[in-house]
């Protein structure tokens, strides 16, 4: 295991180029969320098309987004391949298949409508196994080039806490209670844990290594889940200089499995609270944040992009597991039903059913959007603080700052 501390990388100097030129920031922002969304949607497609030839069905055009076609190409196997103009999803259209929904031509056996129950259900949930498979994959390789952490480094310290009078930004964490720190998130971990009980700390300050005791303050808060917690805190914000993990392989598997199954969990954690109400619709990000996002993890940037691209894609991943018609979720749902009543559902119930997922979708990004208008400061007024650069040693949302 190495460490080393990092220094921005290719992407975050054509990030600070691209913002000395007018315009050139939004440029950035447009450019890499359609960098990002065509890659992921494509892995979401492949997996879909890898799927539907492992049982023998033609594939008859493989599309990244929607409309009109701006350049494409047909291979071998007679599929089209191609490229449109509007970059929100895509689509792999099966032989027999048409519009998504309506299945014909059984008789032949290259026809979608021609396979098993069971092979259709593994065409279908191949398309977010693939973006599942993908974060796992992403995780690994940035396991393995350098998991970017938090050095245990003071940035700012909060009046009226007990860190105020003891600590100064720049001060880097070295024992507390006699135990090394290695990064932020153990100074973190250890401060909450340890409520209003003194904590001996050492650290080094312009070279010099000092010592204190700090007694943290119980505060009580809440997550972005709804769920609330008491905890100790000291009252300092983090500097966000970052230092390089480097992984063995067997180490980087582990640490690169148990990374997704942590965003995996949080991701459904977060969709279950935000349907059952514990958690403010408000919350809800389209395209308009996604794309803000984008940009700004791509200015902090590779590692902050790439594990921005892990959240996404195993959220794609759940989201299309939904059992709306128009999603994965509701084929699957449809498959079921012909399992267990030994027909599909009839073509005008699935026409309706397709309709009123479709309304669902649209009014659902509809609210996404008014909620990135006004997120962004574009109407009315803004209430909550303007949103800060992108941490690139963070994955997921973070506790509260000990």
């Amino acid at each position: 295991m190495q460490n080393t501390v990092t220094s921005p990388d290719f992407l975050s100097h054509i990030a600070n180029l691209a913002q000395s030129i007018p315009g050139g920031g939004t440029a950035f922002t447009v450019a890499m969320f359609i960098l990002v969304l065509g890659l992921l949607i494509f892995v979401h497609e492949l997996g879909h098309y890898l799927a539907a030839r492992s049982v023998g069905i033609r594939v008859d055009v493989f599309s990244i987004g929607f409309g009109k076609e701006i350049f494409g190409w047909n291979d071998k196997h007679g599929t089209r391949w191609k490229i449109a103009w509007i970059p929100m999803g895509g689509y792999v259209q099966m032989h027999g298949q048409q519009d998504g929904k309506a299945y014909s031509d059984a008789s032949d056996p290259t026809s979608f409508a021609a396979k098993t129950v069971g092979q259709r259900a593994w065409v279908i949930v191949a398309g977010p196994l693939f973006n599942l498979l993908f974060g796992f994959v992403l995780l690994l390789a940035i396991m393995l080039g350098g998991e970017h952490k938090l050095l245990p480094q003071v940035g700012q310290t909060l009046p009226d806490m007990p860190a105020a009078a003891v600590f100064q930004p720049g001060d880097t964490i070295l024992t507390m209670n006699g135990e090394n720190v290695a990064d932020w998130t153990q100074l973190t971990d250890t401060t909450q844990a340890a409520m209003d009980a003194p904590i001996a700390f050492t650290f080094d300050r312009a070279g010099g290594v000092m010592s204190a005791t700090v007694a943290p303050q119980v505060t009580t808060f809440t997550d972005f889940l709804g769920n609330e917690h008491t905890v100790g805190r000291l009252g300092i914000a983090p500097s966000y200089n970052t230092f390089v993990v480097q992984h063995p392989p067997i180490q980087a598997i582990t640490r690169a499995a148990e990374r997704t199954w942590e965003i995996t969990s949080l991701t459904v954690q977060s969709l279950y609270k935000l349907l059952i109400g514990a958690v403010s619709p408000e919350n809800l990000t389209g395209p308009l944040g996604i794309a803000n996002l984008t940009g700004q993890t791509a200015s902090s940037g590779l590692f902050a992009l790439g594990m921005f691209m892990v959240v996404i894609t195993i959220n794609l991943c759940i989201v299309n597991l939904f059992p709306l018609p128009v999603l994965d979720g509701g084929h699957l749902v449809f498959l079921a039903y012909e399992k267990l009543r030994g027909k599909p559902l009839g073509d005008v119930a699935q026409e309706w059913a397709f309709r009123l997922g479709l309304a669902c979708i649209l009014m659902l990004a509809g609210f996404a959007t008014f909620n990135d208008v006004k997120n962004l400061g574009w109407v009315g007024k803004k209430d909550t603080p303007a949103a800060t650069p992108a941490n690139p040693a963070q994955s997921a949302p973070a506790s509260a700052a000990p």
